[in-house]
């Protein structure tokens, strides 16, 4: 399982949780609204729920 370096992640409800509260998906996408003026508007769009 490769990880993105430099890539953490708290969230270890997701598939691509790795050890180290790193992040093992290949590509790591980001949305949110445009209007987004601070970290709180952000979201994961990459998230995966575990099975």
């Amino acid at each position: 399982m490769d990880t993105n370096n430099g890539i953490f992640c708290t969230v270890q409800e997701c598939t691509y949780h790795a050890a180290g509260d790193k992040c093992s998906a290949s590509k790591i996408e980001i949305g949110s609204s445009k209007d987004c003026c601070s970290s709180c508007d952000t979201e994961c769009v990459t998230f995966k729920p575990q099975n």
